[in-house]
Parts: structure tokens; sequence; C-alpha cells
């Protein structure tokens, strides 16, 4: 009889101690538990350091402090585990950071540095002696919005043992906030990664994030670009060109509640979905055709003509600001918009 893989669990948190502690306890209840949990801690607020020490008799649990936005939050993980060399992680590319200066994003702070430069400057707090000697076979990335019922890694685990390379599961809950797909089985390619495989859903063989070099810290929520989604399609859709094999498990459930996040109809949605859909529109510059990218702008744009035709206003703004933001990511120019709200605990 084969080992249980070793799991290893990465969470982002924005200092939101009460769903941090939900989704710890869910872990902690786990039918095959993780050999290890780091708590990656983006804003530096009380509350998170006594959670992970309130429940570390009950798992092996981590607090890491790593500013920047989700992307460096999960590379910082994986440098901490071992999974990943410093020297692996995506960084922003020179043009993607010359595009971004139309955006004119707020420099980042000295003592905010990336999994990269945490590393080279030596030994930071949480950042040693995590990886274990055997290493650890799979990697999670829930955000502190989101828990899993008691047998979601053991059927992770099992999934992945079938051959693929990453399996995401489904999505429940979210008031309504993301859309009923992936109800099933289905093999993940270019075309359905944004709608089937959100990070907070994916299994991933630690080989793969080897292989494919970790998240780009240029792109996802709390970055210093423009481009505030995409990091996880992005990830991805490397991993595909390289032959790996993707695939969705409807039968895997992960739980999802975010109570800070702006109302359906709201300018504060409409601005989320606007900052989002400039690292999605990112993301279609760098891997797709003409085709695809303008059917990204198109597409939008014409829900966004039927639902004004139906006199429902907040959803044609929605559909509009998807439709303007992909239009900035592939051009790289950036509109006026309305400012993005808080960050979330995860996107991208």
């Amino acid at each position: 009889m084969s080992p249980a893989p070793r799991i290893a669990v990465i969470v982002t948190t924005v200092g939101r101690p009460r769903l941090l502690d939900r989704l710890l306890l869910s872990l902690a209840g786990q039918t095959l538990p993780p050999a290890r949990v780091v708590v990656v801690d983006r804003g530096r607020r009380p509350g998170t350091a006594a959670v992970v020490e309130h429940r570390s008799d009950r798992l092996a649990v981590h607090h890491v402090t790593a500013p920047g936005g989700t992307s460096a939050g999960r590379n910082a993980g994986l440098v901490a585990l071992g999974v990943l060399e410093a020297s692996a992680v995506e960084r922003p590319s020179a043009i993607g950071t010359l595009d971004a200066m139309l955006g004119a994003p707020a420099p980042r702070p000295p003592a905010e540095r990336t999994a990269r430069e945490l590393v080279a400057a030596g030994p930071a707090r949480g950042m040693v002696a995590l990886a274990e000697p055997d290493g650890f076979d799979v990697v999670l990335f829930p955000g502190d919005h989101t828990w899993y019922p008691p047998d979601a890694l053991e059927r992770g685990a099992r999934a992945l043992e079938a051959g693929a390379d990453v399996v995401s599961g489904r999505m429940v809950g979210g008031g309504g906030a993301r859309p009923p797909l992936g109800e099933r089985p289905a093999r993940i390619d270019d075309r359905n990664v944004w709608t089937l495989a959100p990070a907070e859903s994916c299994f991933f063989r630690a080989s793969f994030l080897r292989t494919a070099g970790g998240f780009d810290e240029g792109l996802g929520a709390g970055c210093d670009t423009p481009w505030q989604s995409g990091a996880t399609a992005d990830l991805l859709l490397r991993g595909l060109r390289a032959g790996s094999v993707l695939n969705h498990a409807p039968d895997i459930r992960v739980f999802e509640h975010d109570p800070d996040a702006p109302p359906a109809g709201t300018p504060e949605h409409g601005a989320r979905a606007r900052h989002a859909a400039r690292g999605a529109g990112r993301v279609h510059r760098r891997h797709y055709g003409g085709y695809a990218c303008a059917r990204a702008i198109a597409r939008p744009l014409g829900a966004a003509a039927l639902a004004f035709l139906r006199r429902r206003r907040p959803e044609a703004a929605l559909h509009l600001h998807r439709s303007v933001g992909h239009l900035e990511g592939l051009t790289g120019a950036l509109l006026p918009a309305p400012p993005p709200p808080a960050p979330p605990a995860s996107q991208g």
C-alpha cells in the first residue's frame, strides 16, 4: 500500500481572523489532514498570529508575514516550504512594467519585498525550516474566505492519483457571486480554465508548480501593477502549453463566503470587475490569438448593450466594465476608472 500523499496548504489572508479560524478548523477536521499549513499574512492586522497559535495544537501551522499581493504571498509560501527556489519565481516582465506605468500605481515601499528578495536577504520571520526531508506532494491555495468539507483533501489527493497534474473542485456558496458552473467532470483547457479552475478550488502536484515556476507576481489581487487578477489562469495556461493534464472533479467541494465582497449591482462591484478584467486582458494578450482576444472585448460589450436595452442599468455597467477592462489589459493603455475597492482575500 502506497503511503498517503503529503499535503501542504498555503493560505493568504488580509487579516480576517474569524474567517481564517473557520478555514483552519476545516483543515484540522480532514480525513486526510495536511502535513503543513502556512498562513501568509498580507494585512499585518491584529488577530492572525493569535488564531495561528490557537490552532497549532491541532495543525502543523506556521505564520509568515509577506507584504505584497496574493501571488507574492503564495510564492513566499512555496519558497518557505521548499517547493520552489526563489530564483524560479515569476516576476513582472519589463514590457509589462512599462505598460503598467500608464496606471500610475503607488511605488512599492522598500520594506515590501518579493519572495525572491526575502530569501536573498536571508532568513526572515516564518521563512525558514518549514520543508520536511521528504518534501510535499500536493499543494493547495485556499483564501481566508473558503473552507472544506471533511473529505475534500482525501478526494483531491485521490483524483490526482488518476494521473492529473492539477485537479479543480467545485466552488459552493458565495451568495450567488460565482456562476453555478462545473457540475460535470471535464478536462480543463484554455477555453474553460477561467470558469472551472479558480485557485481556491485547485489541488496542485508540487512537481507541476516546480516546473511552471509559481505565480507571476505582476498579476493578481494586491500586486503593484494594474493587472489585479489572472495569476492562476496564467499559471495553468503555462502548464497546458507544456503538456500538463488538468481535470475538473465536481465531487470535490470547496465552500466560499466573503462577507466583505461588494454586493452585486453596486458601484464597488463594478469597480472590482473592472480591475479584475484588466488582469484577464493581460493574460489573453500573453496566451491567446487575435480571435479570442477580440471575443473577450466583444462578448461583454454585446451583453452590456442587451442589458441596456432591457433597462438593466447596473448589469449593463458591469458588462461594460469587463469589456473595457479586457481592452485595457490587451493594449496596456489605461482609461479613467473608479478606484479599486479594498483588496479581496484572493483574486487570481
